[in-house]
């Protein structure tokens, strides 16, 4: 791009054939009034009549070859930075706005998008990743800072997306068929109908399902048959409750474990939730919750669920991942909005 400044003494011959202006024009007779709006291409004739108008200066951007338009670069920017389940809406002023195409989970590459912000000219910004998007979300935005792009930056993006993949997706939830296991007379009153019915609202946001509902004896062969039925019955996924963190044998713990499973670990870096556990039965996973992940109130469940429910498996290495902003305490925007007094689908 070619910048190009004229006042009001320059000769035509300087003035281009065409140019984009750069900034509002105003009336030198009444400045509240503006003749003409920045970004409008301008012939010479405009030009020169603007001049002769007693404005003072112009600049004006000029296309060089392999420069292309800054909606039409936009444009172009944003269908290379956005992956599967992001909608590229249409260019306005330089801009165009990255929206989610479905209820998912926002991913998204760092290095990617440092690469891609590396170009001249050209700037791309996101949403907080890694958390629960609703369908017409925006999620990003990607804007031409010139008005004219070279091609060459343009490439340059396009490669990134070539060689390693998009900036950003939304990546859609798996439909899993859940079971709530957990001994009766721990959750008294009607403790236990409230907690399946808070489990099974979270599971519907996801598109899952709270299919398999057990209220097992309150010993270990109870809840060793609590388990197996819920494996039995189809369970993908298996929530439990009533164990006591601070007591590896607990009943619950020597359940699953004469079921088959395995207690991988208890205790969770994320607040509300730090003496919830996790471990496995036949491949499956099993998430056991605190009590205050039972009753609709944030916690571990909202930073785990959505990512057992994308396919991560539920092990260490994810309770590692989810340190880094499990701290959750007032709830913040990035979780599900699934809960009591918060909007939700």
């Amino acid at each position: 791009m070619l910048l190009i400044s004229l006042d009001a003494g320059a000769p035509e011959s300087a003035v281009p054939a065409q140019g984009v202006v750069c900034h509002d024009v105003r009336d030198p007779q009444q400045r509240s009034d503006v003749l003409v709006r920045k970004g409008r291409l301008l012939m010479a004739v405009d030009v020169v009549d603007l001049l002769r108008r007693g404005v003072a200066e112009l600049h004006l951007a000029v296309a060089e070859p392999g420069d292309l338009p800054e909606d039409e670069a936009v444009q172009r920017l944003g269908t290379a930075v956005a992956g599967p389940g992001v909608r590229v809406e249409a260019a306005q002023f330089g801009q165009v706005t990255l929206t989610c195409d479905a209820r998912g989970m926002l991913r998204l590459d760092a290095a990617r998008l440092d690469r891609v912000n590396a170009q001249e000219g050209v700037l791309v910004l996101t949403a907080e990743a890694e958390r629960p998007v609703e369908r017409d979300t925006p999620v990003g935005v990607v804007k031409c800072a010139p008005l004219f792009l070279a091609d060459r930056a343009l490439r340059a993006v396009e490669a990134v997306r070539d060689q390693l993949g998009p900036v950003l997706q939304v990546e859609a939830f798996r439909a899993h068929r859940a079971a709530f296991v957990a001994p009766r007379e721990r959750l008294r009153g009607n403790a236990f109908e409230r907690a399946a019915a808070s489990l099974q609202t979270a599971l519907d946001w996801y598109g899952s399902a709270l299919e398999v509902v057990i209220p097992a004896e309150t010993t270990v062969d109870g809840l060793t048959t609590g388990f197996r039925q819920a494996l039995g019955e189809g369970a993908e996924l298996i929530l439990a409750a009533g164990a006591t963190g601070t007591d590896p044998a607990d009943i619950v713990f020597e359940a699953l474990r004469r079921a088959g499973g395995t207690v991988d670990q208890i205790g969770i870096p994320a607040e509300p939730g730090t003496a919830c556990w996790i471990g496995q039965l036949a491949g499956r996973p099993v998430l056991g919750l605190a009590s205050c992940e039972l009753f609709g109130q944030p916690g571990a469940l909202d930073l785990l669920l959505p990512r057992v429910l994308c396919g991560e498996p539920l092990d260490r290495a994810l309770l590692r991942r989810i340190a880094n902003g499990g701290l959750l305490v007032g709830g913040p925007s990035r979780i599900a909005p699934y809960h009591t007094g918060r909007d939700g689908a």
